[in-house]
């Protein structure tokens, strides 16, 4: 019996809802299925839990590096044929590597979803054919140039800046994604395939399927194509060290780029996937900036020409995770924008938000939510996102009525609690003409 006991679980079907059947391959695979009549298209979506926070200093980049490496070629699947053969069926795939997760994701048309499954499934049981030093030397040479050519765009450095002056010396968070160019010059094959060995695990994987395909027909091939993939038991514990405790005084840095407006990123280490204010601070920086009426974008760009670009992000991860202010001005100095917006933001953790304004802030989150599950690609990557997290393919849902429930004072004490507009991180980046400023220490990728 290809289906683990009792690990059928049925979502339900409402407007967040993520209807899926979830079940365990005999070898430790979680495998989802979520149908649609809507299109032919059929999306898969296979996340790792590894991302570059499970490196080890020695192994800087090596979760990016093996994106790349997946798709050199395996036992059954030579060279570039990942590629080719998935193309000829008329489908396309991507990659993408985070702090806390790798993912390998296929679009296609429904009748293609045994050449799919296939593909994936070599790769995974079967790299090591395509662990040769040949093929880590060019990838090796592919992430060095990925990088070089990253950096030199404007604004390309900025976020693996702040990376390095928001999370010490130490912690998961504090190398950049891409790594170090002494760590990706210094990967040996040994070292690579320990990093294949320990985090490709089908115990650490989990497989998504969205669109026109239906769920026994679908667990059926996903058993067949995996069978053959051994189960080599859990993946290593992940590290989890303790928070570092936060600020206790503004901490400024800068670089110089060649842009032509600066700009400013003030920012604080935000609570983690899954805690309990996540959902208020996600709502407050929605409350500060979105559009006219709120509290950033009106004072700095609509009724005042002080910025050309104002925007808020929160981007929650498994130790936490930036919630930060961004702003490109033309002319005014960037110390008065942080001030007013520093301000705004002791306001509001003093006096919460109004009920527009949390209404407001309300409907930007769930449209978005919508927005992202409104396709198979988009489906197949939340629920994959949803069962890592919160152990379910259905966690949009109980999600919403979370933050339905919350009120302008948990929103004030959210704020007051991870916000403190005295113990912000600040991030400048200036032209290349711009003097350094006083004080501040510039920021190297190393």
């Amino acid at each position: 019996m290809w289906l683990a006991a009792s690990s059928l679980v049925l979502a339900g079907s409402t407007d967040l809802d993520l209807a899926a059947e979830v079940a365990t391959l005999p070898n430790g695979l979680l495998v989802a299925v979520a149908t649609s009549d809507r299109t032919d298209t059929v999306a898969l979506h296979l996340r790792f839990a590894v991302g570059s926070g499970d490196e080890r200093p020695s192994e800087y980049g090596c979760a990016h590096l093996f994106e790349h490496l997946m798709f050199e070629g395996s036992q059954n699947v030579p060279g570039d044929a990942f590629d080719r053969w998935l193309t000829a069926a008329g489908g396309a795939n991507n990659a993408w590597t985070s702090e806390d997760a790798t993912a390998y994701h296929e679009t296609f048309p429904s009748g293609a979803l045994d050449r799919a499954l296939f593909l994936e499934s070599d790769r995974l049981g079967f790299l090591d054919a395509g662990l040769v030093q040949e093929n880590l030397a060019n990838q090796q040479d592919v992430v060095l140039q990925e990088r070089a050519e990253g950096y030199a765009e404007p604004n390309g450095r900025d976020y693996d800046a702040l990376t390095r002056v928001l999370w010490p010396e130490g912690h998961p968070y504090h190398v950049p994604i891409i790594g170090t160019v002494d760590a990706i010059r210094g990967f040996t094959l040994d070292g690579v395939r320990d990093f294949w060995q320990r985090h490709y695990r089908t115990r650490n994987a989990v497989l998504v399927i969205a669109g026109n395909v239906q769920p026994e027909a679908a667990f059926t091939a996903a058993a067949n194509w995996f069978q053959d993939v051994s189960d080599r038991g859990p993946a290593p514990e992940r590290p989890a060290p303790a928070p570092p405790p936060p600020p206790t005084e503004i901490v400024r840095a800068h670089i110089v780029d060649d842009v032509e407006l600066s700009s400013t990123y003030i920012t604080w280490r935000g609570p983690a996937t899954g805690d309990p204010d996540a959902l208020a601070v996600d709502i407050a920086m929605r409350i500060l900036s979105g559009g006219r009426g709120t509290r950033l974008d009106d004072p700095l760009f609509y009724e005042h020409d002080r910025t050309t670009d104002i925007g808020t992000w929160y981007g929650p991860g498994r130790l936490g995770g930036p919630a930060l202010i961004a702003a490109t001005s033309a002319g005014p100095s960037l110390k008065r924008i942080e001030a007013i917006a520093l301000k705004q933001v002791a306001r509001l953790g003093r006096t919460g938000p109004t009920d527009a304004e949390l209404a407001r802030a309300r409907a930007s989150l769930r449209s978005d939510w919508a927005s992202q599950i409104e396709g198979p690609e988009g489906r197949a990557e939340v629920i994959a996102q949803c069962l890592a997290e919160d152990g379910t393919p259905n966690c949009l849902q109980p999600r919403w009525e979370r933050a339905a429930a919350l009120t302008p004072d948990a929103i004030a004490a959210a704020v007051r609690r991870w916000l403190d507009p005295q113990a912000a991180t600040i991030l400048s980046v200036l032209p290349s003409s711009s003097p350094s400023p006083d004080g501040s220490p510039s920021v190297v990728l190393p």
